[in-house]
């Protein structure tokens, strides 16, 4: 792969990592319909549950490809790094 598809991509994975991340857990916030089944309830858990763990492989992904294409495409790695690390260094701080 070259290293200028690869920071392609790995930007694209930022952005589509943290859609997913996004996705997932406002998936899981409000309580169930009382007329929900605990079986629907446990299958749309977990759906949200593995939306959250495939945007973390998306942004880890992100990460690996900006490492890899750093010597030829620094910027767009530094952007990709940027947008997997900022978001996170901001959830932590703001939840600390």
């Amino acid at each position: 792969m070259k290293a200028s598809h690869a920071a392609n991509l790995a930007l694209v994975l930022v952005v589509l990592g943290w859609a997913l991340q996004v996705f997932g857990v406002l998936g899981q916030l409000g309580d169930p319909s009382p007329t929900t089944s605990v079986k629907e309830h446990a299958a749309h858990e977990a759906l949200m549950w593995d939306l959250v763990i495939l945007g973390v492989a998306c942004l880890l992904a992100a990460l690996w490809l900006s490492g890899y294409c750093f010597s030829a495409a620094r910027t767009r790695a530094l952007f990709a790094l940027a947008g997997v690390l900022g978001p996170a260094a901001a959830i932590l701080v703001w939840t600390w």
